[in-house]
């Protein structure tokens, strides 16, 4: 049995299988109820952090960027 300091000093593989160990996806599952619930929550995730961030800018802009600007008006 390889440990992992034998796999790591060995020579990569040739061929696309080689190059994409580990990284299938497997489409049955993504199109099973699971997947698509999923890839559902992996949007709506991407979406509220983007709202989240936005949210954060605004309040930035609007309550400490004033602050900082007035100094410059007086």
């Amino acid at each position: 049995m390889l440990s992992a300091r034998d796999r790591r000093d060995r020579p990569p593989e040739e061929g696309v299988s080689a190059e994409l160990q580990g990284f299938a996806v497997d489409k049955n599952f993504l199109t099973s109820l699971k997947g698509i619930l999923l890839e559902t929550e992996l949007v709506f995730g991407i979406i509220l952090v983007s709202v989240f961030a936005y949210d954060a800018f605004k309040i930035y802009r609007t309550d400490i960027a004033p602050g900082a600007s007035q100094g410059d008006r007086q």
